[in-house]
């Protein structure tokens, strides 16, 4: 970790680098009948440490209920009794959970080693990288179908295969049929964010905390929320600043994010603040909530305050349905119907905002829902503006006018 804030103030000319991802909408669909599979159906969970830990306990006990909701067998399956011999016939079917502490990268390799050693029917995955495990999709010794939660679709060559130079010239039928990304537009959510924090400032400095510059999904989140404020006033400050150079540094220590929090809160004094933390996100809002002058608080991934009802600086969370988006793809998985990409955002529900800041936040302008949060909320819906207008990963957009 860096020994203090190194942070960028944004201004309207400044230029944010993120990765692009193309986006093909979910569709609302009724999961409470899959198809019964039978108890020799294996399902198996990956999921990161390094994410937050509530929104991995969610995966896990929806993917464990829906999984038995198609006939599954709760119990990990037994394993061969040690002296028998390697074809003894050992009862198939159950589910499997995986949680791996080290980076994406490694993720990955847990995947590799679940696919082919577990051979499970559906392999759930939760933080690792979406290029690698393409790639073990094609491989995997058993033919396991993935569902690879908050990936950006994966970028492809034009004969599908994993694309490392970002050229990304396969369209979504390069990926393999075994394999489904599940993406969240978590930058519509940044977007609305940012036009109520930038009402909420009152003409002051906004503040984002984000892990590394390297984080896709934590791009999305920042370059949605700088447009959105600038949205409402494009004049408008916002520090943006990273914990550290890599994930692990960024996500696996929460204490160090917290002090981190705590000198850029000292350095920047925000009126609001935005951390993007995953796994340290809470111990971020801690900070923020315990700070003198105290900034308002954005959550990320899910609602905050409904399992930290304390964190009363929180204005409001941007929240991913996660139990949705599984529920969805293990529905299409029951009837061999699986998508290589399903999309969450605004329009479909998939990505939402919480009230707190119109419950809870007595100073935000009493005209903001009317004048400033409805349109921007119509607008991102209909599609008449882009959270990222020319897509998230390019160069910031220009300004836009603001609204009054």
């Amino acid at each position: 970790m860096r020994s203090q804030p190194l942070a960028r103030i944004i201004t309207a000319a400044a230029a944010l680098t993120v990765s692009m991802s193309s986006v093909v909408s979910a569709q609302q669909v009724d999961t409470d009948n899959p198809n019964n599979l039978g108890e020799t159906l294996l399902t198996a969970v990956v999921t990161n440490s390094l994410d937050d830990p509530r929104i991995n306990s969610i995966i896990v006990d929806t993917a464990r209920a829906y999984h038995a909701e198609m006939g599954g067998k709760a119990a990990e399956p037994a394993k061969p009794k040690k002296g028998k011999k390697k074809n003894q016939e050992v009862p198939r079917g159950g589910f499997i959970e995986r949680l791996d502490r080290r980076a994406t990268g490694a993720v990955s390799g847990q995947v590799k080693e679940t696919a082919n050693e577990d051979t499970p029917d559906l392999l759930l995955i939760s933080g690792g990288d979406g290029q690698t495990n393409v790639g073990i999709s094609r491989t995997a010794s058993n033919e396991s179908v993935f569902i690879d939660l908050g990936q950006p679709r994966p970028c492809v060559t034009e004969t599908g295969q994993p694309d490392g130079s970002g050229e990304c010239a396969g369209s979504a039928n390069g990926i393999p049929s075994s394999y489904t990304a599940v993406e969240f537009a978590v930058e519509d959510g940044a977007y609305l964010a940012g036009v109520l924090a930038a009402r909420a400032s009152r003409g002051g400095r906004l503040g984002v905390i984000s892990g590394y510059e390297g984080c896709r999904e934590c791009q999305r989140y920042v370059e949605g929320f700088v447009n959105g404020a600038r949205r409402v006033d494009p004049e408008i400050d916002i520090v943006v600043d990273y914990i550290a150079d890599d994930e692990v540094s960024a996500f696996g220590d929460p204490e160090t994010a917290r002090t981190f929090t705590e000198i850029f809160l000292d350095v920047y004094e925000p009126a609001v603040l935005m951390p993007i933390g995953r796994a340290a996100n809470i111990a971020m809002i801690e900070a923020a909530c315990a700070h003198e002058p105290r900034p308002l608080a954005i959550g990320t991934g899910r609602a905050v305050r409904e399992t930290h009802p304390q964190l009363d600086c929180v204005m409001l969370s941007i929240v991913k349905d996660v139990p949705r988006a599984i529920r969805e793809a293990m529905y299409d998985f029951s009837f061999k119907q699986t998508k290589r990409v399903m999309t969450y955002d605004v329009a479909n529900g998939g990505v939402s905002i919480t009230d707190d800041w119109a419950e809870r936040v007595a100073w935000i302008p009493t005209d903001t829902r009317i004048d400033f949060y409805e349109p921007a909320l119509s607008d991102i819906t209909t599609g008449r503006r882009q959270a990222c207008p020319d897509g998230c990963g390019g160069s910031m957009p220009d300004i836009e006018e603001p609204i009054s």
